[in-house]
């Protein structure tokens, strides 16, 4: 445009640097920015806010106080409530609520009235941090005040509330809510209190919320049904958590992994493992691909029901098929083989760990340690002490508890003894 002479206008840079900062490029943004200045355009608050956010959605929220700041310090802009929202709402994402709300409170000294979804970021951001009563506080000032809630607004409040379990102010709540201010809550809403009363044991309110939640024509998604099969888990309830799947493929809603992670869990803590193992190819059946997750879930499994061998043999096959494993896989193998006496095969799948791009931390050292004193292999645990030092790391006080009760049965034993002080120091 610029090559052909077509003319750009302030609103024509805004936009680019708009796209810019969606596009992870602040950097784009502000040679832009310089360019506006060159070309004897005055940038408005649009623009800097947009800035702002940029700068903001790339945690870069020191660089966006300190633009902020000097903004208003020289008097480049008159910061709207759009402008102060942002800059309120980056800080309590980045975890500065106190800033935030001192910022809040300037608002006020500038002539600008907080609104609606300035409010709910603070009540939010409070309500993570579990100051639910400043939080009720807050929420009664925006209404005193006239500046209506929403269903954002609402929603942390309930959550925060039912974690507490002050189940009465969740009713009040939800009737003001509902009643006073014709707010409709949301399948967020709802979730939230599935998940409340699925967690404290109350099935038969959560699903009375579904009922309500189809009756309002909020349809539940699969979040809210994950929440409902976990609480059925949980409770060794298996004939209802599958109930509520098959309900989940009526309504032409797709699980998800978590969905089959959590019924293959279950069904692995109730020793059905051949059970698990279906769902598990069932997954497949339904173009899902299993997470390192699932498979963490079923070598766990495994080795829980001492099938440590099986647990091994899985792990060579779900590599084959180019899934990587984590450092909780290693773990939970090197524990199952070591538990069950397979100490070699422990040792050699020890050594595969950093072919496989991982570095062995202070608790896999530790597992594999107290495998190898377990099995009389002290040469061997010697050596990997020495090793985790190395590192950095130290034994932990399972470590050291085998160690104090194979010197109270071998006390003139020299390795066992230097081991000991080892370990101590």
């Amino acid at each position: 445009m610029c090559t052909l002479s077509i003319p750009v206008n302030i609103f024509t840079f805004s936009i680019a640097i708009n796209c810019c900062c969606h596009s992870n490029r602040v950097d784009y943004a502000f040679s832009l920015l310089a360019t506006t200045f060159k070309r004897g355009f005055v940038p408005n608050v649009v623009t800097y806010t947009t800035l702002i956010r940029g700068l903001l959605s790339q945690q870069k929220s020191q660089e966006a106080r300190l633009f902020f700041a000097n903004l208003i310090k020289f008097r480049e802009i008159q910061p709207d409530v759009i402008t102060f929202t942002t800059m309120i709402d980056g800080l309590c994402k980045t975890g500065h609520t106190d800033m935030a709300l001192w910022l809040f409170r300037s608002m006020e000294k500038c002539d600008c009235e907080p609104n609606t979804v300035t409010y709910t970021a603070i009540i939010n951001s409070l309500c993570k941090r579990g100051l639910v009563d400043d939080a009720l506080n807050l929420h009664s000032r925006m209404m005193e005040k006239g500046i209506l809630p929403d269903v954002w607004t609402y929603s942390p409040i309930i959550q925060v509330l039912c974690s507490l379990k002050r189940w009465e102010e969740v009713g009040l709540l939800l009737n003001q809510m509902i009643h006073d201010m014709k707010v409709s809550p949301n399948v967020h809403t709802f979730t939230i209190l599935v998940d409340a009363y699925s967690k404290s044991g109350k099935l038969d309110d959560a699903k009375h919320i579904i009922q309500i939640m189809n009756e309002r024509g909020e349809n539940p998604d699969i979040v809210t049904y994950n929440t409902l099969i976990h609480a059925y888990c949980s409770q060794g309830q298996m004939d209802g958590a599958l109930d509520v799947l098959n309900t989940i493929k009526s309504k032409k809603i797709m699980p998800d992994c978590y969905t089959y992670n959590i019924l293959i869990d279950a069904y692995c803590r109730e020793q059905k493992l051949d059970i698990a193992m279906d769902l598990y190819r069932k997954m497949a059946s339904e173009g899902l691909s299993p997470t390192v997750v699932t498979h963490n879930i079923l070598l766990h499994g495994l080795c829980w029901l001492g099938k440590p061998m099986e647990a091994l043999t899985f792990f060579y096959k779900i590599q084959g098929l180019g899934h990587k494993p984590d450092m909780v896989t290693y773990r939970t193998l090197l524990g199952g083989l070591c538990k069950n006496h397979y100490v070699d095969k422990a040792l050699s799948l020890f050594r595969t760990i950093e072919c496989n791009g991982l570095i062995p931390e202070s608790n896999t050292y530790n597992i594999i340690i107290r495998g190898c004193l377990q099995s009389k292999k002290y040469d061997g645990a010697c050596k990997l002490v020495d090793k985790m030092v190395d590192c950095g790391f130290s034994s932990d006080a399972a470590t050291t508890s085998v160690l104090r009760h194979l010197l109270l049965s071998k006390a003139q034993d020299p390795t066992l003894v230097a081991l000991y002080q080892k370990c101590l120091h």
